[in-house]
């Protein structure tokens, strides 16, 4: 060999994606790359032409992310290529939106863009199943066995694919004014302030209430794809600039999507981050008694159990699945549920779609508040006092994969038998680890499918527990090793 050559290196073989809840997120040009994107799409065209779906289209849609509107025609361009008709939307989708036109269309999948609440550096795909809510766990893994399978000749060229560049906003908003109760919402007293959060929601809120005549004020409304350096999740720490102008305009509610809009968050008239567990039995509440329609109560075990206790009172049963809006979906399409929910924001309709609707959320709200003449913040209290006190903390926080996995495995073979000096009573382990107190508080621990995460959940009568119980948790979930 030459003195001083190179000896050649063999390439390491490609690392395929894995899939996790409803599809795949990673970070752009770390594994979320073009290359990538099509192999997926090569791999859910051939599932659909072997499952004899071929004859229905593929819907594809995008959020504000860097290049999710290069990644998306990729993966319409990939499919058309393999024989599939591909829905390719004119312009930036709200997830609802996309969902809502795979029904609509009658489509055999749907493809959203986006890596949701996720830093800005990251970006995903979200499969959508016909019915227009979250693919289930069969048909993604079904896509995954086909991705690591393809070989070269899933490229191929075959006749009869098309690509067709369509507006998807028309059908969803048909929809969502069949739904609300216009007239009622025009009776609104008071300024809206919406944070679309820079995300997919830009122009959906704030343009509908307009037209309604309602003062509505819109902030972070146009594209930024870093989302001013925050992340696009409507939770009280990332909502400041709705805050500032929320009180700088004396508004009577703040409302925020997340990044691709499946997802809402409510500031008060004061400015106050108002807890979806409150917003959930409250809205809940509201159909039964606008709309007189029947159906029960699913939630995820991270929601808090105010909403048990008012649908017992109104005759209605309440259903506890695992976190994951997917496992919500699943009771949706197999059970008569008039809301289903799950802590982060995921609201789900009867009569709508088997899919979280951050937009839908906040314009029933808009409605309720018309329809109640009253403050958010009044309906909160009211609800306390009937359903008795509650405070609700969260702890997210990045940290070794390695040593949260091993934390997380010796909470579970070894459960402490107190936090903070509060017995615990039992544990359950269906979905993470949940810690059932004997003062009635709870928490939850939990690991992140798609990003080295730990989040922690905790539930009581009062913010002083609340705080106690968090400590002593991320004490020992964040544990670094000796």
């Amino acid at each position: 060999m030459r003195k001083n050559a190179v000896t050649p290196v063999a390439a390491e073989p490609p690392v395929l994606p894995r899939f996790g809840t409803d599809g795949w997120r990673a970070i752009i040009a770390e594994q979320f790359t073009f290359e990538n994107v099509r192999k997926i799409a090569a791999a859910a065209s051939r599932y659909l032409r072997d499952a004899g779906e071929r004859v229905r289209p593929i819907v594809v849609g995008y959020d504000t992310r860097f290049l999710s509107a290069e990644f998306a025609r990729a993966f319409a361009e990939t499919a058309a290529r393999c024989g599939a008709t591909v829905y390719l939307s004119k312009a930036i989708t709200p997830t609802p939106m996309l969902s809502f036109a795979v029904r609509h269309y009658r489509a055999a999948l749907g493809v959203m863009i986006t890596a949701s609440h996720n830093p800005y550096y990251y970006n995903g795909i979200k499969f959508k199943a016909a019915y227009g809510g979250p693919a289930l766990p069969e048909l993604t893994q079904t896509i995954e066995e086909y991705l690591h399978a393809l070989s070269s000749s899933a490229y191929a060229h075959e006749l009869g694919g098309k690509l067709i560049e369509k507006d998807l906003a028309p059908p969803y908003w048909r929809q969502i004014e069949g739904f609300v109760h216009t007239p009622t919402i025009r009776k609104f007293q008071g300024t809206v302030v919406y944070d679309a959060m820079h995300g997919a929601g830009i122009g959906t809120v704030n343009e509908f209430l307009k037209r309604l005549r309602i003062p509505v004020i819109a902030v972070r409304n146009d594209i930024h794809p870093l989302f001013g350096g925050g992340g696009p999740e409507p939770i009280a720490q990332n909502l400041e600039p709705l805050h500032q102008t929320l009180r700088k305009s004396k508004a009577t509610i703040g409302l925020a999507t997340d990044g691709d809009a499946d997802r809402f968050g409510v500031l008060d008239e004061k400015g106050q981050f108002v807890q979806l567990h409150d917003l959930m039995p409250l809205l809940f509440e509201y159909l039964v008694e606008s709309r007189g329609w029947s159906g029960d109560v699913v939630r995820t075990t991270s929601m808090h159990n105010t909403i048990d206790r008012l649908a017992a009172a109104l005759g209605r049963n309440v259903m506890e699945v695992p976190v994951g809006f997917k496992n919500v979906c699943e009771k949706m399409l197999s059970h008569d549920i008039l809301i289903g929910g799950e802590e982060s924001g995921g609201f789900g309709y009867k009569n709508h779609l088997p899919e979280r609707d951050g937009i839908l959320s906040c314009l029933l709200l808009v409605e309720m508040l018309a329809h109640r003449s009253t403050s958010i913040s009044q309906l909160v209290r009211q609800l306390r006092r009937r359903t008795g006190p509650f405070a609700y903390g969260r702890i997210d926080k990045h940290f070794s994969v390695g040593e949260l996995r091993k934390n997380f495995l010796a909470l579970r073979e070894t459960p402490p038998t107190k936090f903070a000096g509060i017995p615990v009573e039992r544990v359950s382990t269906a979905d993470g680890i949940k810690f059932y107190f004997a003062d009635g508080s709870w928490m939850l621990m939990r690991i992140s499918d798609t990003e080295p995460l730990g989040r922690i959940y905790v539930g009581s009568h009062d913010d002083a527990t609340v705080q106690k119980l968090l400590r002593a948790g991320e004490a020992k979930l964040f544990r670094k090793g000796d």
